[in-house]
């Protein structure tokens, strides 16, 4: 009756939604005027215009100026934002994907670490963009923020105050951004002719526990030879480390210089004040919001790769 392939019409009920609008009202009104009954299908469909924001860990606090940004950008252009936490990899993609699938997910943003094999099984069902997570040589949309170059500046500057045994506390390495600012660390010590001690370098998990890198700083300002400084790949590491220099009577900058990441509220309300690194996070979360809606409604010459900068801030902790 449609001259829709029978695969299409399968994607049509099965709700995917690389299917346009336009082939969606033509198989359901075929159906209406075969006599079949499609008010359950169309009360599924309430939300059509659903966009699936998905982080690893809420307790991030990075996360929410990027959500709430995104949130009103996209409210803006007519859909609607659900946010799910979830540790989505190659193991549950799959129960993954009918998840979004029941709840008609039109297109999903995803700040997961995925292989190329996950994000293709998901992009043959939805429309996706990777945030602050690329994938190296791929092809996906992503929104990201150089993490190499912010890492680079931030021991670069614990390097120009004379500092030279820098710490530094990371996250979980399968994240692209652990990876990324780890590299910028190690360049910038590179370049002063400084070997990357290992013992210097600590790890939390994706949530960005404060009780644990608080446990990692103690035990690295115990070390025979302790750093004189640390780069934390968050502020709420950052914090951490602060308050285990305090808590060991070291003066912060003279004695323990520290530079966080992300220019969140932690930087400005620690004593004394954090020096960070700043991300955009007002752009991230709009340039999400513009780079999924527009894929969505097949827009062209939209840009599928944006790499944003990051700054400097420098506070009391590192101002010697």
């Amino acid at each position: 009756m449609t001259g829709i392939s029978v695969a299409t019409i399968s994607r049509v009920m099965n709700r995917s939604s690389l299917v346009t609008d336009k082939t969606r009202e033509k198989v359901l009104s075929a159906l209406k005027s075969s006599g079949v009954d499609t008010s359950e299908y169309e009360m599924r469909d309430t939300f059509s215009n659903l966009i699936v924001f998905n982080v690893p860990s809420l307790r991030n606090i990075f996360y929410s100026p990027v959500i709430s940004s995104a949130r009103i950008r996209i409210e803006e252009k007519g859909y609607t934002l659900f946010i799910n936490e979830d540790t989505v990899n190659d193991d549950n993609i799959d129960s993954f994907i009918a998840r979004m699938k029941r709840v008609g997910a039109k297109g999903l943003v995803l700040a997961n670490p995925l292989s190329v094999d996950a994000l293709e099984r998901l992009s043959h069902e939805f429309h996706i963009v990777t945030c602050c997570e690329t994938v190296p040589s791929s092809e996906f949309p992503f929104v990201n923020i150089d993490d190499r170059g912010g890492a680079y500046k931030a021991v670069r500057h614990l390097l120009s105050i004379g500092r030279r045994r820098i710490a530094m506390i990371n996250g979980p390495e399968e994240f692209k951004y652990a990876r990324e600012r780890r590299a910028g660390y190690e360049e910038a010590l590179w370049e002063y002719g400084i070997d990357v001690d290992e013992s210097y370098v600590a790890c939390v998990g994706e949530d960005m526990d404060y009780d644990t890198a608080k446990r990692h700083a103690e035990r690295l300002l115990n070390l025979a030879d302790p750093p004189d400084a640390f780069f934390c790949i968050s502020d709420i590491l950052a914090s951490a480390a602060e308050n285990a220099a305090v808590k060991k009577k070291l003066d912060v900058p003279s004695d323990v210089a520290i530079v966080g990441f992300d220019d969140t509220m932690v930087s400005h309300i620690a004593n004394p004040a954090i020096s960070t690194i700043r991300q955009p996070v007002e752009r991230i979360g709009s340039s999400v919001a513009d780079l999924i809606t527009g894929l969505i409604e097949g827009k062209e010459g939209i840009n599928r790769s944006v790499l944003l900068d990051t700054e400097l801030v420098i506070r009391e902790s590192s101002a010697v």
